[in-house]
């Protein structure tokens, strides 16, 4: 009698049955190269895409730097930037408070200097940058008391309680106008000077 599976339908191959069972692992994951077999297409439309999108990308970086470059406005004359911030200062309404008022005259005449006769004014606590004034050609003998009664008395209404009136303010404005106007009309006499006769045989 064969006692055979009664819920075995004809046909069908049993896992249970001997002649099949072999030590085979049932595959899981595909290989890589089949994965890339099947999506070529896939993988390749990427691929397009993100070099298209990096010569976007290059192109708009250029023209943007490009267009940066078109906009930088040309080299401001220090003389001009002096005389026109210390307009805007004078013309303030309400005007400033002697404390900030000192503070940005100081600014506008450092700034000068600085940009001018490349000293760090800036940088300089006032002692130093007298030092530098002293020591310069061409402040030496001129601006050397102007300036240094400037420092002082600026220095006097920023670093202490001591108060500046509406004159002395005027007074300090007008110090630092003149030493603009005035060290820019020597320099242009100097441009106009001829050279001496030796400096030019020497050449």
């Amino acid at each position: 009698m064969n006692w055979s599976n009664p819920f075995r339908v004809q046909g069908e191959t049993s896992w249970l049955d001997p002649s099949i069972q072999k030590d085979q692992p049932i595959p899981v994951f595909k290989p890589l190269t089949q994965i890339i077999g099947e999506n070529s297409l896939a993988f390749g439309l990427l691929a397009l895409l993100l070099f298209a999108g990096l010569l976007t990308w290059i192109y708009f970086r250029k023209r943007s730097a490009s267009s940066v470059e078109q906009v930088i406005p040309p080299p401001v004359d220090p003389y001009q930037e002096a005389i026109d911030n210390i307009a805007e200062l004078q013309g303030r309404k309400p005007g400033l408070q002697p404390k900030p008022f000192v503070f940005r005259l100081s600014e506008i005449l450092r700034v000068y200097v600085e940009k001018l006769f490349k000293v760090p004014a800036m940088e300089l606590t006032s002692e130093e940058f007298m030092r530098e004034i002293v020591s310069h050609a061409f402040f030496r003998n001129r601006y050397e008391d102007l300036l240094r009664e400037f420092v002082e008395r600026g220095d006097r209404v920023k670093y202490s309680k001591e108060l500046m009136g509406q004159d002395e303010m005027n007074q300090l404005l007008n110090t630092a106008l003149h030493i603009v106007k005035d060290t820019h009309m020597r320099l242009q006499e100097e441009k106009m000077k001829p050279e001496p006769a030796n400096a030019t045989n020497s050449k």
